[in-house]
């Protein structure tokens, strides 16, 4: 389930991540903050944590990510990632370098400074359609490729 955060500066959205994520969770609450953003003609700054009730997301949900990708990388301005899971931060790092906005990765001991983080960047101008075609190819690539990667050092480490 995704659930918003309360008490985050004026200007940043929080969302943590709790159970499995599904498709539905998407639909119901990611997607309309997008929607609210874009059609609002605002920017997004979004602090995205994945604490320690998160179990993992369905193959759905991955997929309405991806969807929801071509419509949320327009408008965000800045996004914190907030875990201590490795299969998130290692591909949210990677992810990160192909962003046409700042990406960080917390701690979730440190989910305060990432919204303060957040809360203190400038305007960011709109993407150009090349930065954003570049940061959604790009960042698919390289989440997959670090996640291939994590998966690879643990079977060895098995061995």
């Amino acid at each position: 389930m995704l659930a918003h955060i309360s008490g985050c500066p004026d200007g940043v959205d929080g969302l943590e991540a709790r159970g499995t994520l599904t498709a539905g969770d998407y639909a119901e609450v990611f997607a309309p903050l997008v929607d609210r953003h874009r059609d609002g003609g605002q920017r997004l700054r979004l602090l995205y944590q994945f604490g320690p009730e998160f179990t993992g997301f369905t193959p759905g949900a991955l997929w309405a990510d991806s969807r929801i990708g071509a419509r949320y990388l327009p408008v965000l301005d800045g996004c914190a990632i907030v875990t201590d899971i490795d299969w998130i931060r290692d591909p949210g790092r990677t992810i990160g370098n192909w962003m046409p906005c700042p990406v960080r990765v917390y701690d979730n001991a440190h989910r305060d400074e990432a919204a303060r983080w957040l809360a203190s960047l400038s305007s960011a101008e709109k993407p150009s359609i090349a930065q954003t075609v570049k940061a959604y190819v790009g960042g698919s690539v390289g989440a997959a490729a670090s996640l291939a990667k994590l998966l690879l050092v643990k079977r060895f480490r098995r061995l």
